[in-house]
């Protein structure tokens, strides 16, 4: 919240402690002073006592009803205040503290339960599951309504832990987060950046009351002309300022300048700012009609909006939509190709000053009346049927051309006397399209590494040959990409596996039996069923037990055949597997990590909604949970930076390759407390 986090110089709240803006917030706000010896205690239990003086601060702060907040809980004694209850609290001071023309607004319904302006369809309201089986109505209903807004998010696998005690470095977040959905905002002027490019002004009182009808004057500079902004008596230099919002005459409160509304805020919200090559700050203040710049911008609130930088170009990337597995299209339908240019950990670019361009030699082959369609199709001929195309790519680095190809014989059903008799031996007809790419300007060629290319020229072959009898490939989709191994006996998992012809269409009544081999391998083992066979999308639910310690499960499926022993004996017959091209899939049996401190390694597997975490470990996968709580650094090898939880989410989920490592400290499974450190090691994906 601006300069509410600046520091209030509590000696136990480190410049590096996770919650150190949260706690600045709160004593800014007047909701905490701390300790007569100069302390917050961040991971002490908060009490009821201290809570009820915390909510009825909050109240003050964010202009609410504090006896509607607090009224009936109890005012006073030691005993900790547990995870339910303080949602509760938070919940009703939002209700008080919001209206139908807050962004959000929260509302009791009839029953006393909460309801969230932005989710609308009950269907869609999320809960913890603990929270649902241990609370009543109305207080599961808080804790829905605090995960929603982003308040809380639980301790992990889903659970809020409603019955755990909360520390008040973790209050301080809490309530905090609560504060920002209210009309709380600094004294004075404040400027925010709620998207890119734009930005919300608000003013408030010496009780960070919102103040209506205040003339806002609001002005930007290119961040590379700040020092020529202002002249040296303080006033502003207008050549080198713009108005933003509309505002024709900077550095001056008059009767052009727009007012703030009921809310405090700019009317009518969000800003938008023209945000130059470089970044652009944004100056925002008050005063009577009349009053001017004077002081070179000392004192007036103000914000600096980075341009997101665009990335250079080193190389190109080449792609198809054809989905994994299939090796033949079907007459008729279309192929798009897409070059991409791209820099540094393979993120997409833009194009170059000069322009980017390629040349794509395009070559035919038809074969007529062949007997079989199998196997990798080689080279189109470069004789027969080449086309030639220099394309350039686009602003973002991008552009795309199709391919597609008709049947070359589409009424005589291929039969070599151009009839259809059944004695006719049913012949194939295919054609093979090869594309070449080759730079022509920028100098990005293509990478075969990251590219569908080889030396960047990649084969289609259209053909409308039958369904091969062997399948061409097949995936193994588990429901959840991880589990918790059994901590004794043995434990239920269950995949899909859907089998696949040529072109990518489902085999139905395949028989497919699972196996599977563990690392670690000593004590573990799973027990499949016995082969079942694929419906008509081509797949199969197939259940089966795990028994052992944490392993990563390297999981196949096989096509499943039966040779009769030729004695009418089914018990003796003999049962081959044979791997399906594709069908593998690692499956992480993990164990609970107890910590302090979790050896680093590969992040295999992750849960954000379930703020869990899957780390590579000799021993096996570890299950590591992580909270709001904790603390994080992301960053390239050496170059990890301290950052936000969202941040380190967002690596998690761009980690498409699990090549990412990460190591943890300092955890403690058993405390929701904890301040656990995470250093998350970003990696390109391959």
């Amino acid at each position: 919240m601006g300069d509410a986090t600046g520091d209030m110089m509590f000696s136990d709240v480190s410049e590096m402690h996770a919650f150190r803006g949260d706690i600045n917030c709160l004593a800014y706000y007047g909701i905490t002073v701390g300790y007569g010896d100069g302390t917050f205690r961040p991971n002490a239990d908060v009490s009821n006592e201290e809570m009820v003086l915390f909510m009825e601060r909050a109240a003050a702060a964010a202009g609410a009803d504090a006896e509607a907040v607090v009224g009936d809980f109890a005012m006073s004694g030691s005993d900790p205040v547990h995870r339910g209850d303080m949602a509760l609290l938070i919940a009703r001071l939002l209700v008080a503290a919001t209206t139908a023309e807050s962004p959000i607004n929260v509302t009791n319904n009839d029953d006393g339960t909460f309801a969230v302006s932005t989710v609308t369809d009950p269907k869609d309201w999320d809960y913890f599951a603990d929270s649902r089986s241990s609370q009543n109505r109305v207080s599961d209903s808080a804790a829905s309504a605090l995960y929603e807004l982003g308040v809380a998010n639980g301790t992990g696998m889903g659970y809020f832990s409603p019955a755990s005690t909360v520390s008040r470095g973790a209050m301080a977040a809490f309530i905090t987060r609560a504060l920002a959905h209210t009309t709380a905002r600094p004294e004075g002027v404040t400027i925010q950046s709620d998207e890119p490019g734009g930005v919300i002004i608000s003013v408030r009182d010496a009780n960070f009351h919102p103040v209506a009808n205040a003339a806002v004057d609001t002005f930007s500079a290119a961040a590379n002309k700040v020092d020529e902004a202002f002249n040296e008596d303080g006033s502003c230099y207008e050549p080198r300022l713009t108005g933003v919002g509309g505002n024709a005459n900077v550095c001056e409160i008059d009767a052009l300048d727009a007012v703030t509304g009921l809310s405090g805020d700019y009317d009518p919200g969000t800003i938008s700012v023209n945000v130059k090559a470089g970044g652009t700050t944004v100056w925002a203040w008050t005063g009577e009609n009349g009053d001017e710049v004077e002081d070179g911008g000392e004192g007036l609130a103000s914000i600096n909006l980075t341009e997101t930088a665009p990335v250079s170009a080193d190389s190109a990337k080449v792609t198809t939509d054809i989905p994994m597995g299939v090796d033949r299209i079907h007459f008729g339908d279309t192929v798009t190709v897409t070059i991409q240019l791209v820099g540094a950990m393979d993120a997409d670019a833009v194009r170059d000053d000069g322009g980017n361009s390629y040349r794509v030699v395009t070559q035919r082959n038809t074969d007529r009346n062949i007997e079989n369609d199998n196997g990798d199709p080689t080279a189109a001929d470069a004789t027969e049927d080449v086309s030639t195309d220099v394309l350039e790519v686009d602003a973002s680095g991008k552009v795309t051309f199709t391919i597609t190809a008709s049947d070359p014989d589409p009424t005589d059903r291929n039969n070599a006397d151009g009839t259809s008799g059944e004695s006719d031996t049913f012949k194939i007809d295919r054609v093979r399209v090869t594309f070449t790419i080759t730079t022509v300007s920028g100098g990005q060629d293509v990478d075969d590494a990251i590219s569908s290319t080889t030396s960047g020229a990649q084969t289609i072959a259209f053909s409308d040959a039958r369904s091969r009898a062997v399948p061409d490939g097949a995936t193994i989709t588990p429901t959840v990409d991880f589990l918790t191994r059994p901590m004794s006996g043995s434990a239920s998992n269950v995949v899909t596996v859907t089998v696949v012809d040529q072109y990518g269409k489902g085999i139905r009544g395949h028989s497919v039996r699972l196996s599977s081999t563990h690392d670690p391998s000593s004590d573990r083992s799973s027990t499949f069923p016995v082969a079942r066979s694929t419906d008509s999308s081509g797949s199969v639910r197939i259940g089966y037990t795990y028994t052992g310690a944490g392993s990563v499960e390297s999981l196949v499926a096989n096509t499943s055949s039966i040779a009769d022993q030729g004695n009418n004996d089914p018990t003796d017959d003999v049962e081959t597997l044979t791997p399906i091209a594709g069908g593998t899939k690692d499956f992480y049996w993990a164990a609970p990590a107890t910590g302090p401190d979790v050896a680093s390694g590969a992040v295999l597997a992750s849960n954000i909604e379930r703020k869990t975490i899957v780390v590579a470990n000799s021993a096996g996968p570890q299950l590591v949970l992580y909270d709001d709580n904790d603390q994080y650094s992301v960053g390239v090898s050496g170059s990890e930076e301290l950052t936000s939880m969202a941040a380190f989410e967002e690596a998690l989920a761009a980690d498409e390759s699990n090549n990412d490592t990460v190591v943890v400290s300092s955890y403690d499974a058993t405390d929701s407390g904890d301040v656990a450190r995470f250093v998350l090691t970003v990696v390109a994906n391959t």
